[in-house]
């Protein structure tokens, strides 16, 4: 055994991939009593295209979700059973999410409603100040309202009533947890035609021939596809040793990140690419940025206490704002935690030539180019 010192340890293995995360089913009603075959999305995306055409076609498939992963596989079952031999595919909802088939709002671009220094000025931030913690709660109409003029664009131009796809929690908490889903072109009319059906169910279990639900009624199925996410917090805990991976998570069930980067009970080791925003490549770009400053000593870290303190307040926030808060997505202060990670840096915080494109335009990596 060989062990090697660093100063700093940067862990880049992302938040999804390699550890699925699998429903639990009650004593024999697991996937062991099913007679046909089960496949999480992890396995699916390691198929190349013919092979899984021929794992869909002519199957009566499941496919348990109802997020980004779990839409475009019941779109690609759809296609891959074109004809009078295809089979229609359903799929198994526990839990309902706002869709959206572009990004136009009643003609409007979707930015505006939450991506602009105006648009965020309605939400809550971390170091606020006084002032806008009396301007919050009387903001709260016109966030309510926002989300309100989007859920109703969206249910003119889906079927979501037609299909009981509407869900009962505001578009904003969606948005808030990063996971508002782009439609595939074809979605829905791949359901009018009979191809892609729809099952909600708070619990649901196997039996030889496929799936059984709480209302006692059972689903014929040959294949049953899993798009039930990953363990990201476990891949990450798999990976350290103790006593760090028993730091990783705090009470909440969250992974506390100063910065989106270093955990403030782990300061020598840094996690690239775990939080979430709309633009996520454009966060984490920051984010390594400033880490390498970090790492060059042009800065030092604040207190463990103050990068606890930081954390605690983000955390609240998501707690406030949706109840996905677990999935620890910054997006309705996406650019407050950008400028944050500017002035710790020295830049300035204001990046666009005017005020204008300051208050009503989306921020870019372009944006956030380095400074002389």
């Amino acid at each position: 055994m060989q062990r090697y010192g660093f100063e700093l340890l940067v862990v880049c293995i992302g938040k999804y991939g390699d550890i699925p995360k699998m429903p639990v089913f009650p004593p024999n009603k697991g996937q062991e009593v099913y007679g046909g075959k089960v496949m999480h999305t992890l396995d699916y995306s390691k198929l190349d295209k013919e092979a899984a055409r021929e794992l869909l076609k002519g199957k009566k498939v499941a496919v348990v979700g109802y997020k980004k992963s779990a839409i475009d596989l019941a779109t690609e079952c759809a296609q891959a059973n074109q004809g009078a031999d295809g089979q229609p595919c359903t799929m198994v909802i526990r839990t309902l999410h706002w869709t959206v088939p572009a990004y136009w709002i009643w003609g409007l671009p979707f930015f505006l409603f939450y991506s602009t220094r105006s648009s965020q000025f309605l939400h809550q931030r971390p170091n606020q100040g006084l002032l806008r913690n009396l301007l919050f709660p009387l903001l709260s109409p016109v966030r309510k309202a926002v989300s309100k003029f989007i859920e109703s664009y969206l249910v003119w131009k889906l079927p979501l009533v037609k299909y009981g796809l509407k869900p009962d929690h505001p578009f904003e908490e969606d948005y808030a947890s990063c996971q508002m889903a782009i439609l595939p072109e074809n979605f829905f009319s791949e359901a009018d035609n009979g191809k892609i059906m729809f099952k909600k169910t708070p619990r649901w279990w196997f039996w030889n021939g496929g799936l059984e639900f709480e209302d006692n009624t059972k689903l014929e199925a040959d294949v049953v596809l899993l798009a039930t996410g990953f363990e990201g917090k476990k891949k990450i805990q798999d990976l350290l040793p103790q006593p760090f991976s028993s730091l990783i998570v705090d009470s909440s069930g969250i992974m506390p990140l100063y910065r989106g980067t270093i955990h403030p009970l782990i300061p020598n080791m840094a996690f690239v690419g775990y939080i979430e925003s709309v633009s996520n490549l454009q966060t984490a770009e920051l984010r390594c940025k400033w880490l390498s400053r970090l790492a060059d000593g042009l800065f030092k870290l604040p207190s463990i206490k103050k990068m606890l303190d930081q954390t605690s307040e983000e955390i609240e926030i998501m707690k406030k704002t949706t109840r996905f808060y677990k999935r620890h997505c910054i997006s309705t202060f996406s650019i407050n935690h950008s400028d944050e990670i500017c002035e710790e840096m020295g830049w300035k915080c204001w990046r666009k030539n005017n005020w204008v494109l300051e208050a009503f335009a989306p921020y870019s990596s372009q944006d956030y180019g380095e400074e002389d």
